[in-house]
């Protein structure tokens, strides 16, 4: 492996820095329940992470049986995840290691997950002093894949793109970086498939969190 030289750090949040899945899909079904839908598998939901708030629930109502209640299961869903986005959500083993071991590089996060749940999970997970800048998918008018996202975040770390890496687990992620062109970092340990990610063909792929500390230097 050869590392990536790189001063700025972009991180991904659902599935790269942190396990959220159990209480994501813990918020969808009480919100298909609370609008009198089935619920459907954690394994379903944990496809549908990554682009969003309403794709995610768009994407569970339709799976559930459809109907036209997706607003009000949007309301329900804010709420209810709110309420219980720290219940069992962690780093992944390794991650605070792989975070301190780059604490002399800047480092921002970029997720399409609302601001307010970002900040709030970063900061119960006590690490959201270690970033320079935090993006939502509400920060801007766009989201991932769209390059604005990382773009202002190379502006406010007044870093230009071929000095910066961004790491994610998924092909929105990685199409993202592209789209920025930034340098990028398929997570394989993350939510999403293998196959997806060599198929999105990221710069370098790696199996765990530490493999980190070698992939960029």
């Amino acid at each position: 492996m050869k590392p990536i030289d790189a001063e700025l750090i972009i991180w991904d949040l659902d599935g790269t820095l942190i396990d959220s899945k159990k209480d994501i899909a813990f918020a969808v079904n009480e919100t298909l329940e609370r609008i009198d839908h089935p619920p459907i598998s954690d394994e379903e939901i944990y496809s549908y992470v990554g682009n969003g708030v309403r794709p995610l629930i768009e994407r569970a109502v339709a799976a559930s049986g459809g109907g036209n209640s997706l607003d009000t299961a949007i309301k329900h869903f804010q709420k209810i995840y709110l309420a219980h986005l720290l219940d069992t959500t962690i780093l992944f083993d390794g991650i605070l290691e792989v975070l301190r071991h780059f604490e002399s590089k800047k480092m921002a996060v970029a997720s399409n997950k609302p601001y307010l749940y970002v900040t709030k999970i970063l900061s119960g997970l006590h690490v959201n002093d270690l970033f320079i800048s935090v993006k939502g998918g509400d920060s801007l008018p766009t989201r991932k894949p769209d390059p604005e996202m990382l773009n202002v975040i190379l502006q406010e770390a007044e870093t230009s793109a071929d000095r910066a890496v961004f790491i994610g687990d998924s092909a929105v992620d990685i199409q993202t970086g592209k789209n920025a062109g930034i340098r990028t970092i398929g997570v394989s340990y993350g939510f999403r498939p293998v196959a997806e990610l060599i198929k999105s063909a990221p710069d370098l792929l790696v199996p765990t969190p530490l493999d980190l500390k070698r992939a960029i230097r």
